[in-house]
């Protein structure tokens, strides 16, 4: 739940404890009074669920792309991997490397590098659905989870990602590992590990796309 609301709440529900314990206010200057301070309770509440909301935003996103943290997103991969074996349905996991980053770097500079990325998030942000979810791993590699995906459907969507990756960031490529719970793992430890290494094995051909077999 939003922390604006929960604070705005929080706020209501203190200022009913007040009114009960010391009673409603008898008086005009006293109910205006009262009133002042019941108000700024309310925004004091509001504000601070505000504040809580923005940082909440800032740990679980990376800094620099806007997309979910490693740590965020295993703890939401986690969870959507329980729900997928609650509700009996596919996701699929695909792990992302740009190719030829170091040298684009030494080439352009960490700014322009750090622009790549940036655009390279954006992309993937682009190529999913809303209910899906897009995380950076570490330096140029990336994760998506698919939701309600099987694997035939993560290839597609990896082959959508890396034509975009051609034709937006000028000529560079993007290697892919897919693997599918729970086709190919039974927990979202072992989906991780498959994708990892599958786009380990893609990164040797260079804009490749591997997924994991039957």
């Amino acid at each position: 739940m939003d922390a604006r609301w929960i604070g705005l709440g929080s706020s209501c529900i203190l200022v009913a404890i007040w009114l009960v314990a010391y009673g409603f206010p008898q008086g005009e200057i006293a109910v205006s009074l009262v009133s002042i301070a019941a108000a700024l309770q309310l925004i004091i509440g509001y504000q601070t669920g505000k504040q809580m909301d923005q940082l909440r935003q800032l740990a679980y996103h990376d800094s620099l792309t806007g997309v979910l943290v490693n740590r965020r997103f295993l703890e939401r991969l986690d969870q959507e991997v329980d729900l997928a074996r609650r509700g009996k349905y596919p996701v699929t996991l695909l792990f992302l490397d740009l190719d030829n980053f170091k040298k684009f770097n030494d080439k352009h500079g960490h700014i322009e590098g750090d622009k790549l990325l940036y655009r390279f998030a954006q992309i993937l942000q682009s190529c999913v659905g809303k209910e899906d979810l897009v995380g950076r791993w570490g330096g140029e590699e990336f994760v998506v989870l698919l939701d309600h995906c099987d694997t035939k459907a993560g290839l597609a969507a990896g082959e959508q990602i890396q034509n975009q990756i051609r034709h937006h960031l000028g000529g560079l490529t993007v290697s892919i590992g897919v693997a599918t719970y729970p086709t190919h793992a039974s927990d979202s430890g072992e989906l991780t590990l498959m994708a990892d290494n599958l786009m380990y094995e893609a990164k040797k051909k260079k804009d490749c796309i591997l997924a994991a077999s039957n």
